[in-house]
C-alpha cells in the first residue's frame, strides 16, 4: 500500500513510435535517476513526511538538520512502499493500463534492481533510526513501521488468509505512528492532542486508500484476482461508468470517515480543556468545519448518481483540470485533500506558534514545487510532442 493514491503516469497517445534518438553517456548516467524518481511518487511523498515532521516538532528546539532528516526519513520511507508495492505487483501492472509508461512494465528497470532499491532504503531507515532515536521504544517501534510497511505492500491484494479491511487499518497505522514515535525518539511524550491529531490521519489513510487507492486500480485487481476492501465489500464497476457500491462498503469508508471528524473533535476539546489560546481556538474550529465538510462532501459523492471519477484522480489535478472552486471541490474529489488541510490545521493548534508557522510553511513550499514541476512536465510533454509531429512532417516529404 503507497500513498501514491491517483498520481499515475497516463498512457501517451501517438500514432507512431518517435523516432530514436541515441543518447550519450549524460543521458545513461540520468535513466536510472529518472526510473528511481519516478517509481518513488515522490510528489506525494509528504503524506509520509508529514507525521516524522509534525512528531519532531513536538520537541522544541528542532534544528535545520534535524528537519532535513526527518522529510528525508519519510520520503525515504514513501520510496521504499512504491518500490516494495511495484516489485510485488509488476504482473497485474503490466495489464494496467494507467501503468502502461511504469520504467519497470516497460522493461528499463528490472525487478531485481527495484528489489535492491528497496533493501538499501530499508537498511538506511533502520540504521538512521538507530542512530539517531532515544529510547528503546522509539527505535523498536520506527523499525517496526518499516517492517509493517513492506509486510502490507506484499500481503496487501495476495488471496489467503486475513482480510483486505484489516489491512487497510494497518496501513494507516503504519502511516500515523511515526508522528508519536518520532517525539519519543526526541524524548518528549506526545499529549492527547496530539496522540489525537495522530488518530485521526490514521483514519484520514484508512478513508482514502478504500476509496481512492482501491477504485482507481479495481478493473485490472479484479482482472488480476487481487483481494482489496471494495472487491471483498461488492463494488463493481456498472455500465455507465460509475460505480455500484453495496451498504457495507459505504459503511466502512464513511465510519472510517467518521473517525477523522471524532479524532479532530477530541483533539479540539482537549485544547479547551487546557485552557487554549485564541490562535489554538481559530485553528482547531477551522480543522472541525474542514474534516465535517469533508464528510458531507465524500457521502454526497458516494450516494450521487454520477460517475465517480474525480476521486479515482490526483487530489491535486482534478480540481485545477475543471476550474472548480469549494464548495464543488470538496464535493467531487477534493475531500482527501480536505481531510489533510483538517489535520495540518490540528497539528498547528496543537504545535506552538513558531513549529506551526514552519510546518505550514514546508508543506506549502512542497506542494508548490510539486504544482511547478507538474507544469515544467506539461511544458516539456508538449514541446516533445510538437518536435514528434515536425520530425514526421519532415519524413513524409517527398
Amino acid at each position: 500500500m503507497t500513498t501514491d493514491q491517483a498520481w499515475e503516469e497516463r498512457p501517451a497517445r501517438r500514432s507512431r513510435p518517435a523516432p530514436h534518438r541515441p543518447g550519450g553517456p549524460a543521458t545513461a548516467t540520468a535513466a536510472p535517476v529518472r526510473h528511481y524518481v519516478v517509481l518513488s511518487r515522490l510528489p506525494v511523498a509528504v503524506f509520509t513526511w508529514l507525521p516524522y515532521v509534525v512528531g519532531g516538532l513536538l520537541a522544541p528546539g528542532l534544528t535545520w538538520a534535524g528537519w532535513a532528516l526527518l522529510v528525508a526519513a519519510g520520503t525515504l520511507l514513501q520510496a521504499f512502499a512504491c518500490h516494495v508495492n511495484d516489485v510485488t505487483d509488476v504482473a497485474s501492472d503490466r495489464i494496467n493500463p494507467a501503468r502502461v509508461r511504469s520504467p519497470l512494465v516497460r522493461g528499463e528497470v528490472t525487478p531485481a534492481v527495484v528489489a535492491g532499491w528497496a533493501a538499501t532504503e530499508a537498511a538506511v531507515l533502520v540504521a538512521a533510526d538507530w542512530a539517531f532515536a532515544h529510547g528503546a521504544a522509539a527505535r523498536v517501534g520506527l523499525a517496526g513501521v518499516v517492517v509493517l510497511t513492506a509486510w502490507l505492500n506484499i500481503l496487501q491484494k495476495a488471496q489467503g488468509p486475513g482480510s483486505p479491511l484489516l489491512w487497510d487499518y494497518l496501513f494507516g497505522v503504519a502511516m500515523a505512528a511515526p508522528l508519536p514515535l518520532v517525539a519519543l525518539a526526541r524524548g518528549v511524550r506526545p499529549g492527547a492532542a496530539a496522540c489525537l491529531m495522530a488518530v485521526a490521519f490514521l483514519f484520514h489513510m484508512v478513508a482514502t486508500n478504500s476509496s481512492v487507492g482501491n477504485l482507481k486500480d479495481i478493473a485490472t485487481d479484479r482482472s488480476a484476482g487481487s483481494r482489496t476492501t471494495a472487491l471483498v465489500l461488492g463494488v463493481h464497476p456498472t455500465r455507465d461508468g460509475a460505480f455500484h457500491f453495496p451498504r457495507r462498503y459505504l459503511a466502512f469508508v464513511l465510519s472510517a470517515q467518521a473517525g477523522v471528524v471524532a479524532a479532530v473533535t477530541a483533539a479540539t476539546a482537549v485544547l479547551a480543556a487546557d485552557g487554549w489560546t485564541a490562535r489554538q481556538t481559530w485553528l482547531a474550529s477551522a480543522a472541525d468545519v474542514l474534516a465535517m465538510a469533508s464528510t458531507v462532501g465524500l457521502a454526497r459523492l458516494l450516494r450521487g448518481a454520477g460517475p465517480f471519477a474525480d476521486v479515482s484522480r490526483s487530489e491535486l489535478s482534478a480540481p485545477s483540470r475543471r476550474g472548480q472552486l469549494p464548495p464543488g471541490w470538496l464535493r467531487n474529489g477534493g475531500w482527501s485533500f480536505g481531510n489533510t488541510l483538517a489535520f495540518l490545521l490540528g497539528c498547528a493548534a496543537v504545535l506552538p506558534g513558531r513549529s506551526a508557522a514552519l510546518m505550514a510553511s514546508a508543506v506549502a513550499a512542497w506542494f508548490a514545487a510539486v504544482l511547478a514541476l507538474a507544469r515544467l512536465r506539461a511544458v516539456h510533454t508538449r514541446r516533445a510532442a510538437r518536435r514528434s509531429a515536425r520530425t514526421m512532417a519532415e519524413g513524409r516529404r517527398p
